[in-house]
């Protein structure tokens, strides 16, 4: 069975950001790069809850990952701004993100449901 493209992208871009919360400072990496990581998961869930569920329950689990996205976004922002996050690093996740909240609305769109 073919991988959704937005549950493929989302895994890639996930491995690339797990291997740069490795990557931050003593201080930072065991409450915020862990909250990035555990955020990470939990989109992950909800994106393969959202494939595998029946067409009416898709839009609860899309939402929620919308939600976890907007989240992921902020935590993302504050590790560039704690200079965590290399700002070079920072925009290439900002795209990534912004393309992913792109995929996971078009999904929302065709289940009928404004993103």
């Amino acid at each position: 069975m073919e991988e959704l493209k937005v549950v493929a992208d989302f895994y890639e871009f996930m491995l690339w950001l797990v291997q740069h919360t490795e990557k931050f400072p003593r201080q930072h990496r065991y409450s915020l790069g862990i909250a990035i990581e555990n955020r990470l998961q939990t989109l992950l869930a909800l994106l393969l809850r959202a494939k595998y569920a029946k067409a009416g329950g898709k839009v609860a689990h899309l939402t929620e990952a919308n939600l976890e996205l907007e989240i992921l976004r902020f935590q993302l922002r504050l590790a560039k701004d704690l200079r965590a996050l290399p700002l070079k690093s920072h925009e290439y996740a900002a795209k990534a993100v912004q393309g992913l909240g792109t995929q996971i609305g078009g999904w929302l769109k065709s289940q009928g449901q404004a993103a």
